[in-house]
C-alpha cells in the first residue's frame, strides 16, 4: 500500500495505468482537494465542485491506460478541470440567467405552461447567439457572466485585461445584434432580452 506521494510521480502514473487501485487512491487523495478548490473558485457552488471532482477522477480511471504517457499530472488535471468548467458554463449559464430574469419579472399568476415555453424560447435565442461567437470570445463572455473578474479571466486565458474588456464588449454587441435580428417584430421580447444582456 502506498502511503505518500512518491518523488517520481511518473512511477505512480505507470502503476495507475496498470490498474493499481492503491496508486489511484493515492492520486485521488493527494489531488482531489486541489481540483475541488479550483472548481469552487469559478463555480462558487460546493456541490457542483464535488461533482466535477468525481467526474474528472472517474474519467482518469476509465482512461487509466493513458496515464503512463502523462508528463505532468498536475497540468493534466488543470486542463480537465478547466474544460469541464467551460462545458458547464456553455450548457447551463445562459439558460439559467434567462430563467432567473423571467421569473423575477413576471407576476406569479403568469408562471404557467405558456410562459415556461416562452422562457425556453428566450433562452434558446440567447444561447444561439452565444454559440455563434468566436471560440476565445465565447470563453471570455461565459466566464464573465459566471462571475469571474476581468483579472481572473486574464490570468486563466493568458490575455491582457484590456483584451478581456474588448472581447466582452464585442461579444455583448454581437449578441444584441443577433437578438434584434431574430425578434424584430416582438417588442416586449426584445426589451426583455436586451435588459437581460445588460445584467
Amino acid at each position: 500500500m502506498l502511503n505518500q506521494m512518491p518523488t517520481d510521480e511518473s512511477f505512480l502514473l505507470q502503476l495507475v495505468a496498470k490498474g493499481d487501485t492503491a496508486a489511484y487512491t493515492q492520486l485521488f487523495n493527494y489531488y482531489s482537494p486541489q481540483v475541488f478548490d479550483a472548481a469552487l473558485l469559478y463555480l462558487k457552488d460546493e456541490q457542483a465542485a464535488r461533482e466535477i471532482v468525481q467526474e474528472i477522477f472517474l474519467k482518469i480511471w476509465l482512461k487509466r491506460e493513458e496515464m503512463s504517457g502523462v508528463k505532468s499530472f498536475r497540468d493534466y488535471l488543470f486542463i480537465l478541470t478547466r474544460n469541464r468548467v467551460y462545458d458547464g458554463f456553455k450548457k447551463q449559464l445562459v439558460r439559467l440567467k434567462a430563467m432567473d430574469y423571467h421569473f423575477k419579472h413576471l407576476p406569479d399568476s403568469q408562471n404557467d405552461t405558456d410562459h415556461l415555453l416562452l422562457q425556453k424560447e428566450y433562452a434558446d435565442i440567447v444561447n444561439k447567439a452565444v454559440e455563434q461567437l468566436p471560440p476565445e470570445r465565447k470563453k471570455v463572455y461565459l466566464a464573465k457572466n459566471a462571475g469571474w473578474s476581468n483579472e481572473e479571466i486574464s490570468n486563466q486565458l493568458n490575455i491582457s485585461v484590456n483584451t478581456v474588456k474588448k472581447q466582452i464588449s464585442l461579444a455583448t454587441n454581437s449578441i444584441r445584434a443577433f437578438v434584434k435580428a431574430r425578434i424584430q417584430n416582438d417588442i416586449p421580447l426584445t426589451i426583455l432580452l436586451l435588459l437581460l444582456l445588460k445584467r
